[in-house]
């Protein structure tokens, strides 16, 4: 104790140590009140778990670097030297710890902080891995940036899976490739360079065969799939058109053990590969199809000029590129989403109209005052262009409400990120001009050699049972599927099937 007691008074012998152990003593206590904290079941907000698990571990290790260089400092520049033998510093030092008591007991007392300071360290460490692989870090240190991308997640299938499980998956190669990555992120963030909007798709992404199908398999066989979809007009009634279509999701056929369907594309004996001549993906070159290994046909597009951007196998995100972050397709699909489930009222005349335009032609509205611009913006196209039917003050109210909640998931000016920034790839747009989705690759502009084709028919993909009809031409049973408060049947059906019943 009395080496300690001789020891303590060296930590402020000089202002290097004396800041160093102040450092590392305030924020060791830190780190161990913080994690006490949390242990005991507090939750810190992410700006609180920064600070504890990123910021106070370097200031901790900066203080213990002080420490030595300013000893080093006091003996190397301030005439403070020793008498001890010089029989090599080493040599000097054990003989030192063997020949006396007290400097053993002080090794020891080293020692043992060391033990302390690498255990505070690893909880620290620990921590701070568990903290920046966690979707609160991702989405809200760097908030102005991933606040777009954070809202989508939040919203989508995919909210309770962790953002690391598909950017990053499993093993340290691609988590060190993840971390070097994000270190230019953080310099880009740092600098002011960042894309606006951030760029998609994400060429860097792992395959999605080493992350997507640790929980999804395609040869897992759905067969067909019913999708119904809704649509209204921009006439006076806001007509409803009701689409119903079989998807042929396929898979594995257990009958055959073959694939079927459209996951055909991914089954584990075909590749799909193709030259995507911009970034975005959506300008497709030349497309490959092998079987075991074998190539079968190559498509080429006659007159499509444009340097390859890249060449890759088609997997699950070629389709499904938007399986967490997701936006309305467009405002006309939010507005009619909106007005499906009753939030808008479809017996306001005009209302798709006046709506869809409001939203599609105001896109840099300040985020913070969205729903009083557009209540603003909404009256005036009433009045402008249907004043005898101009809802009520009261009324324009709630459909303004309605409007800015679409407005501030989908619209964000700072970042770029308006109406179709990011599209979706699955399925089309039903126009014979788009060069999206499927119709990227299946456009009948494809061909072999020998003319073949990568064909545009429907039935590849979907059958369609009803298209774009009133809903009261669709069959209730149908109906049903889309609108759970519709009744499967009627009254007389009902009737009917107990009276055949009982006989």
């Amino acid at each position: 104790m009395n080496r300690l007691a001789a020891f303590i008074p060296k930590l402020w012998s000089n202002l290097i140590t004396l800041f160093g152990a102040v450092l590392t003593t305030f924020t060791g206590l830190a780190l161990i009140i913080g994690v006490g904290v949390e242990l005991a079941g507090a939750e810190l907000n992410q700006y609180a778990s920064s600070l504890l698990y990123l910021i106070l571990p370097t200031l901790f290790v900066v203080g213990l670097l002080l420490i030595p260089v300013g000893l080093f400092y006091e003996r190397r520049f301030a005439g403070k030297h020793t008498d001890d033998p010089v029989r090599g510093a080493f040599q000097a030092a054990f003989e030192l710890i063997y020949t006396y008591p007290r400097a053993r007991n002080l090794v020891i007392f080293v020692a043992a902080l060391t033990v302390a300071n690498v255990a505070i360290l690893t909880v620290a460490g620990y921590r701070g891995l568990h903290f920046v692989d966690s979707p609160q870090f991702c989405g809200t240190v760097c908030h102005s940036v991933m606040q777009p991308e954070f809202q989508a997640y939040q919203r989508s299938p995919h909210s309770r899976v962790p953002c690391v499980d598909c950017h990053i998956g499993a093993g340290a190669t691609w988590a060190a490739k993840a971390k070097v990555d994000g270190l230019k992120q953080v310099w880009a963030v740092l600098t002011n360079t960042y894309d606006r909007p951030i760029p998609a798709p994400v060429h860097s992404l792992r395959p999605a065969r080493e992350t997507c199908e640790r929980c999804h398999w395609p040869a897992k066989f759905h067969g067909g799939r019913l999708g119904i979809y809704t649509h209204y007009k921009n006439d006076r009634e806001n007509s409803a058109e009701m689409t119903a279509l079989l998807l042929r999701v396929g898979g594995v056929d257990p009958k055959t053990g073959e694939f079927r369907g459209i996951h055909w594309h991914v089954s584990p004996n075909v590749e799909v590969r193709y030259q995507a001549l911009d970034g975005a993906r959506e300008k497709i070159g030349r497309v490959t199809k092998s079987e075991n290994g074998e190539v079968k046909a190559v498509y080429e597009r006659p007159g499509q000029e444009g340097a390859v951007s890249e060449e890759r196998v088609m997997d699950c995100v070629d389709c499904h590129n938007r399986p967490t972050h997701i936006y309305d397709r467009s405002a006309g699909t939010a507005v009619d989403s909106a007005i499906d489930a009753g939030r808008l009222d479809r017996n306001l005349p005009f209302l798709r109209k006046v709506a869809v335009k409001t939203l599609e032609e105001n896109i840099a509205i300040p985020r913070d005052r969205a729903e009083p611009e557009l209540r603003r913006l909404l009256g005036e196209r009433y009045a402008a262009e249907h004043p005898q039917d101009k809802p009520g003050d009261e009324v324009l109210d709630k459909i303004a409400k309605v409007l800015a909640e679409i407005y501030l998931r989908n619209i964000f000016p700072d970042m770029g990120v308006r109406w179709d920034t990011y599209p979706a790839h699955i399925g089309h747009r039903g126009s014979e001009d788009d060069t999206r989705g499927c119709f990227r690759c299946h456009d009948d502009k494809h061909v072999t050699k020998d003319k073949k084709a990568l064909s545009q028919d429907c039935d590849l993909c979907h059958y369609l049972l009803h298209e774009e009809e009133a809903p009261e031409d669709v069959p209730a049973t149908l109906r049903s599927l889309g609108d759970p408060s519709i009744e499967p049947w009627t009254a007389e059906e009902e009737e009917e099937g107990e009276e055949a019943g009982g006989e």
